[in-house]
């Protein structure tokens, strides 16, 4: 497909989806936006059945920019905090459930501290995760940690090969 846009594609299957959750604070009542080339809203903007308001902007590792999308992130989460209509929103992010690992890794050439404080500046509430799982919610924090890059192999005698966490 020659205009395939994968952020889009995010979007569409993250918003039919959310009508067959089971939890209130994010089960769809009222959709007021699922468009990634919104200029006036977020990505995402809908009410969910509990009455709380979310806007989340959503990005996909699976484009030509798919590095550059980490820095965007950042840039799209300080905008959303510059619209009128944000003093009870809460504030999200959306990625495919196949890419954490890959965001994570990157936001870990950030200073972890900085990267907790930036998502408790915006704040950040939730992570959202869409793919084969269905939805699946992480905080900022456990997004960051996800990647286990310090892993090696330890040999004993006599047994396999074990994975163990290498300290820094």
């Amino acid at each position: 497909m020659a205009n395939r846009s994968p952020e889009q594609d995010l979007i569409d299957g993250f918003v039919e989806a959310l009508p067959l959750s089971d939890d209130l604070n994010i089960q769809l009542a009222k959709l007021l936006n699922q468009n990634c080339k919104a200029k006036k809203f977020a990505d995402i903007e809908f009410i969910a059945k509990n009455g709380q308001r979310w806007a989340i902007e959503a990005k996909s590792n699976d484009s030509k920019d798919a590095h550059n999308t980490v820095h965007k992130f950042f840039g799209e989460l300080l905008k959303e905090t510059g619209r009128d209509n944000r003093e009870q929103c809460c504030i999200g992010i959306l990625i495919p459930e196949n890419s954490v690992s890959f965001y994570s890794r990157l936001f870990q050439s950030i200073n972890r501290e900085k990267f907790i404080k930036f998502g408790e500046l915006i704040p950040v509430k939730s992570v959202f995760t869409f793919g084969k799982s269905g939805i699946l919610v992480m905080s900022w924090t456990a997004l960051y940690d996800a990647h286990q890059p310090n892993k090696l192999l330890k040999r004993t005698k006599n047994s396999w090969p074990s994975l163990v966490p290498r300290k820094l």
